[in-house]
């Protein structure tokens, strides 16, 4: 059974943030991922290192890396080669650099006109914030997310997973590769995909930006119809310090909600203001305290109500529906054994995803891949010792 990507080859250069996430889906649904690095990165440590350090993750999975030299005229010369049969590139670098270092996309498109070539910033290739160094906090920051997040009346409140370069920039660059993937199909010509993370944002905020546009009311964190305003799309403390989630939008399910917490009398005032919503405030709080979180989930669940546990990290591995839909899965490893994973959002029915192989080292299949572009023996040996490739 061919997997959906299967014959994709993708060079990737995007080294942190949504350039590992994007690769990873990507790798997942079958595309071949050659991560390149600099030569020897173990060297000065920095962040590339982490990302094969055991204690934080095993490694990648659905890839293979390699180590290259592109300040060395032979490392550039050996990156073409890769280049001259790939269909995606991608380079998370600062606009610019890859021009400096001789492999942007002008270079490529003429050794290959066919590549799909991606460049993954905070910013984007224009613009007066284009050289500025961010990460995840800075662009949510100032794509508005940041700060429609948290209480009303305080401070904003950091995430507790990385937005911009994960949930926003990671799968819309993913997204942009194959959509020109795709247009390349019909034209026979791949092109340049110019990905900002802080552009990814603003567009997954659209629901609170849009209104504004429209009808120049500036939205509050706290204060909005989906950031904790009314009683029923709100978090609840239970009786054993956990907390549930509420989200009984529709009118029928907030019917429901209030017949499971005796509360009927509520069910036409479902948007009031003032004394009617704080009465139904207090009237939540005391009674979500005198069940456990789990009690009131499987209570709540004998009508639609719209309600879930807030989970810590820990409790998601046992949680049946994330088990039954692979979410947590577990991998046979070539040097932890048998290892927990987070599995793939992505289910389809005749492509499903596996798990082909693992990157556990730096620099792991660069012999490997060398070879495959007809490279001896001795003369890849002579690369390795004039630190072009590592």
């Amino acid at each position: 059974m061919a997997l959906a990507l299967e014959g994709i080859r993708i060079i990737d250069m995007a080294w942190l943030g949504p350039g590992p996430f994007c690769a990873n889906m990507l790798g997942d649904l079958g595309a071949d991922v050659i991560k390149v690095y600099e030569a020897h990165p173990e060297r000065r440590g920095g962040p590339v290192m982490f990302l094969f350090d055991p204690a934080m993750q095993p490694g990648f999975r659905n890839c293979r890396t390699m180590g290259l030299n592109l300040k060395a005229e032979e490392g550039r010369s050996i990156f073409c080669d890769l280049a001259k049969n790939a269909d995606v590139i991608m380079e998370g670098f600062r606009p610019g650099v890859v021009k400096r270092l001789g492999v942007d996309y002008d270079i490529i498109k003429k050794i290959n006109p066919r590549i799909v070539y991606a460049s993954l910033t905070g910013f984007g290739q224009d613009g007066p914030y284009r050289n500025l160094v961010g990460h995840d906090i800075n662009y949510i920051g100032i794509g508005g997310l940041l700060g429609m997040t948290g209480p009303a009346g305080g401070a904003p409140v950091i995430p507790g997973s990385v937005i911009a370069d994960f949930a926003a920039g990671g799968m819309s660059s993913a997204i942009g590769i194959l959509a020109a993937l795709m247009a390349r199909e019909r034209t026979g010509k791949g092109q340049f995909v110019d990905m900002s993370m802080t552009d990814a944002v603003v567009e997954s905020t659209s629901m609170q930006i849009s209104p504004y546009l429209l009808n120049g009311m500036v939205p509050r964190k706290g204060e909005t119809m989906f950031t904790g305003h009314y009683p029923w799309y709100n978090i609840y403390e239970t009786r054993d310090g956990k907390y549930l989630s509420i989200g009984a939008l529709e009118p029928w399910f907030f019917a429901n909600l209030c017949e499971l917490l005796g509360c009927e009398q509520f069910v036409e005032h479902q948007f009031a203001e003032g004394e009617h919503r704080e009465e139904i405030f207090k009237y939540f709080r005391e009674t979500f305290l005198t069940k456990t979180r789990d009690e009131w989930f499987a209570i709540l669940q004998q009508k639609d109500t719209c309600a879930a546990p807030i989970y810590d990290i820990n409790e998601l591995e046992s949680d049946p529906q994330l088990i039954a839909r692979r979410m947590i899965i577990e991998a046979d490893h070539p040097t932890m054994g048998r290892v927990k994973q987070v599995g793939s959002m992505h289910k389809l029915s005749d492509s499903p995803v596996e798990i082909r192989n693992w990157s556990i080292s730096f620099g792991q299949h660069t012999e490997e891949i060398m070879q495959e572009l007809g490279y001896d023996k001795t003369n890849i040996d002579d690369l390795f010792k004039a630190e072009v490739i590592g």
